[in-house]
């Protein structure tokens, strides 16, 4: 047996296990604590900032690399 056929055989139940586990007929339970009114998670007042600091931090690291390849020539 091929190990693609296996996975596939594999995942495949799974798959459906995982669907129909969340295909419940219950209602969800009603959420125990209410959010105070006003108040807004940290991440949504910096995300500007935050995706700012990932494209700094992603040049950041191609720099170290580049020059890591340039230095050391093979």
């Amino acid at each position: 047996m091929s190990p693609k056929l296996r996975n596939f055989i594999t995942t495949a139940p799974l798959l459906f296990m995982g669907i129909s586990a969340f295909a419940g007929k219950e209602a969800p339970p009603p959420p125990g604590r209410t959010p105070l009114p006003g108040l807004i998670a940290p991440i949504d007042d910096h995300l500007p900032l935050l995706l700012i600091g990932g494209l700094l931090l992603g040049a950041y690291y191609m720099y170290k690399i580049k020059m890591k390849k340039a230095s050391n020539p093979q």
